[in-house]
């Protein structure tokens, strides 16, 4: 039997073996529940010496980083009853302690330990910086964690730290809340899948993207690079990232405001609290506000009545954007039956208004798009379910915020902020792009469950299941008899994987899984003008491996491989009434996904470290998806329409180097090299060779890189304070916007080479309670692009301060 044969007989009986193992999950052994070993709660205090408490120390458990000593040298985590577990505690020039206990020795209450003075006792991770991410890096996927707790003092939002990945560019199309698109090594938007917590965030709308959602939010980033692991579910063409949410351990507040320039504001506030019945509150809360209003230059027309340009430097005059979400989390913590069970709801809407189309010649003075996130959710998660070893989690979410787009004026604008009517006796004829007053909802649903089964020290069993749906509604009030916006608008999504971890093989850790794909479109075709239903059901098998060898502490080589598929969103189906037109007929997009990853880091004199790491990637997709630019419709302005690109290619590979003193100076940067090239030879309906054939992808660039240096102060103007100072800067190469093969070199339209500088001053006193951060970004005010004359902010500043005290 063939290897195609082979898998089309395990995609038939896959479901059914998934079912089984949750049956025996669930069921087996229930007369054992009654002795599982439940959680208790290790109180503790480090100390040095002097019996001086010491703040920020590093503490694991069996070998996990479970996190740090509070400003008072506290630390509560939750550890098994009735065993024995290896604690590990590290703090700069400490001694580190290493120590078996056992859970009945915490009768006493809280403990105490004592770190003693040693110098150059340093890890290569704690000196790099690393020590909160290092569990997620040595995973055996080709997986990058960045602490984001490092940046909670700066003024960023996530979009800027994704930025910062080897191999990430986050294309934004403006200024806070304008559209984005994450490109991980060469793949593109939704070829990236988003996860909040290991939950797909698609159903949450355009009020909760990474542009507006402010650093604070989250603690901790991991970019996926090709292969994703099958407990974050969901289907990635390219990749995936998971944002980790700002809570901990106890009571927290984490609050902070910034000001900055083109009238911008930013609030957020965090708070955690845990009472000693288990009574649990999560608060989640941002604002974000913009006028937008920065210079761009640009060819405008003084007279629209002529058409006649003139270059000039002007400022943006319809770009204001006003954002507010509230997320709030209550349950319980601790309990034998859970060990978190928390409902949830998400409230939150934004104001954008549409200053451009796809173009920087489509100016608009009156269009906006409105949405609203009203998001009810639930979360279960309880290690040793029923059964020591197996862990369950389960997430649910369901939206019911709307989408709205308005474009009723029917004017003709200039980048002066000037009008005339478009038709002078058609005054309702329609609006700047087209006559619309358009609300919806999609009604997106996520569910998501995940089990982990420890077979025995060395193997362990995932299980995850991750099911989406979206049933688009709405309605054009200015054209109330129009069809389509009548017609169906629905998709359902399930992906369901299984995978099988071993460690038996010293120094080595290796994983092989499977996923099962299944998407149904229930839309609409249009002939003629005549509408009428279509249905598209696909079934589909993925499968892959991960695998890492670790040559010592300070080495690894990885590799991985998945064939993986992405099917489309409801945008790119249907459109999302703004600039991206539909595509009812788009077809899932698959992938031949190779990794290869070899880092090793460089230890010397206890205080200075150089970490060095390389990736290869190859990929090979099947009906790629790209937007594609359409031509200019009846009112002159440009749309895209997602299409399947038949066959490409990708070879590349990232470089990137991290050299740290003493936890105090950092320098670092990284390459990226990605070689798209279509290699769909002839056309459809044609036995010719396509010109394009070979050609590189256009609007996406090849050639990227960043770099950053800082260096920090302690103990400046008061003890327990820090000054900190970094610069960074970012280089994209030129590329072109149309097919390379496509007109003469002088015809050619590019995005120009782009290179850009960014600073910031960081001051915390009273061991990081108050916090004070300037931040400077574009400081040579250059033109920077990531879609095709859609520029960016120009030279712009901001202040933030920020208050955090944990207990």
């Amino acid at each position: 039997m063939n290897l195609y044969n082979y898998l089309t007989l395990v995609r038939g009986y896959i479901n059914y073996i998934l079912t089984a193992i949750i049956v025996v999950c669930s069921f087996s052994l229930p007369a054992f529940s009654q002795s599982t070993n439940f959680k208790t709660t290790l109180k503790a205090l480090v100390v040095d010496e002097s019996n001086s408490p010491l703040a920020n120390a590093t503490v694991m458990i069996n070998g996990k980083n479970v996190g740090t000593t509070d400003a008072k040298g506290q630390f509560n985590i939750s550890i098994p009853k009735n065993g024995t577990f290896s604690l590990r505690i590290s703090s700069i020039g400490k001694k580190i302690l290493t120590d078996k206990i056992s859970s009945n020795e915490l009768a006493g209450g809280t403990k105490v330990f004592m770190l003693q003075e040693q110098i150059n006792t340093l890890e290569a991770i704690e000196i790099l910086g690393l020590s909160k991410v290092d569990e997620v890096n040595k995973q055996s996927f080709n997986v990058t964690a960045l602490d984001a707790t490092k940046l909670h003092n700066t003024s960023m939002d996530v979009g800027q730290l994704i930025n910062r990945v080897s191999g990430v560019r986050v294309r934004e199309s403006g200024g806070m809340g304008s559209q984005t698109a994450i490109s991980l090594n060469g793949f593109t938007g939704n070829q990236v899948k988003l996860f909040l917590d290991g939950l797909p965030i698609d159903n949450y709308g355009s009020s909760f993207q990474i542009n507006n959602i402010p650093i604070n939010y989250i603690n901790q980033i991991e970019v996926y690079k090709g292969v994703v692991p099958v407990w974050l579910g969901g289907d990635a063409l390219g990749g995936a990232i998971n944002l980790v949410k700002n809570t901990k351990a106890g009571n927290f507040i984490d609050a902070s405001y910034s000001l900055g320039s083109f009238n911008t504001h930013r609030a957020n506030v965090n708070l955690g609290y845990i009472a000693k019945n288990g009574f649990t509150v999560e608060l989640n809360a941002y604002k974000n506000y913009s006028k937008n209003n920065y210079w761009v230059d640009i060819n405008v027309v003084p007279d629209i009545e002529t058409g006649v340009t003139v270059a000039d430097r002007v400022r943006r005059f319809h770009d204001q954007y006003d954002n507010q979400m509230l997320g709030l989390n209550v349950g319980l913590s601790n309990k034998k039956w859970a060990d978190q069970f928390l409902v949830g709801l998400q409230l939150g809407d934004n104001h954008a208004d549409i200053q451009t189309g796809n173009r920087m010649d489509d100016v608009f003075g009156a269009r906006f798009r409105e949405g609203t996130i009203v998001l009810p959710s639930v979360y279960y998660k309880k290690d040793n379910f029923l059964i020591e070893g197996l862990d369950l989690s389960l997430r649910g979410s369901f939206n019911l915020g709307k989408e709205k787009n308005v474009d009723t004026v029917y004017r003709q604008f200039n980048w002066y902020g000037e009008s005339i009517p478009k038709g002078r006796n058609s005054w309702d004829a329609g609006g700047e792009v087209s006559k619309e007053l358009y609300t919806y909802k999609n009604n997106n649903g996520n569910a998501a469950l995940n089990v982990k089964y420890a077979i025995n020290p060395t193997n362990t069993l995932y299980l995850n299941n991750t099911f989406t749906s979206n049933n688009r509604k709405g309605e054009n009030i200015l054209q109330p008899d129009n069809d389509f916006y009548k017609q169906p608008k629905k998709l359902q999504k399930n992906i369901t994987g299984l995978a099988l971890g071993n460690a038996d093989i010293k120094h080595m850790v290796n994983q092989i899984f499977v996923k099962y794909y299944a998407q149904h479109v229930h839309a609409y075709q249009v002939n003629n003008s005549i509408y009428s239903n279509y249905e598209d059901q696909q079934n589909m098998l993925g499968y892959g491996l991960a695998s890492s060898y670790a040559l010592d502490n300070n080495s690894q080589i990885k590799f991985s491989y998945e064939k993986t598929y992405r099917m489309p969103t409801v945008d790119e189906l249907f459109g999302d009434v703004i600039n991206l037109t539909a595509n009812p007929q788009l077809k899932p997009e698959s992938s031949h996904n190779f990794n290869l990853n070899i880092n090793h880091t460089f230890l010397w004199n206890e205080k200075n470290a150089l970490a060095v790491g390389v990736d290869g990637i190859y990929r090979q997709a099947k009906d790629f998806i790209r937007y594609v630019n359409s031509a200019s419709n009846n009112n002159g302005n440009m749309t895209q329409m997602a299409q399947n690109q038949r066959d490409v290619n990708n070879l590349g590979g990232d470089l990137e180097i991290h050299y740290a003193y003493d936890q105090r100076f950092n320098i670092r940067g990284s390459l990226t090299y990605q070689n798209l090239r279509n290699n769909t030879k002839y056309e459809t309906s044609t036995t010719d060779v396509s010109i394009f054939y070979k050609d590189r992808l256009p609007n996406i660039p090849y050639l990227f890189g960043h770099g950053d240096i800082s260096y920090e102060w302690r103990n400046v103007l008061f003890p327990n304070s820090s000054l900190k100072v970094g610069t960074y800067v970012y280089y994209v190469h030129d590329y072109f916007l149309r097919w390379p093969s496509a007109g003469t070199t002088s015809t050619k339209e590019t995005i120009p080479e782009q290179l850009s500088y960014d600073a910031s001053i960081v001051y915390s006193f009273a061991h990081g309670k108050y916090n004070i951060g300037i931040d400077g970004r574009n400081l040579t005010d250059a033109l920077l692009y990531d879609n095709y004359m859609l520029q960016k902010p120009s030279r712009n500043f901001s202040v933030k301060f920020r208050y955090t005290i944990s207990k």
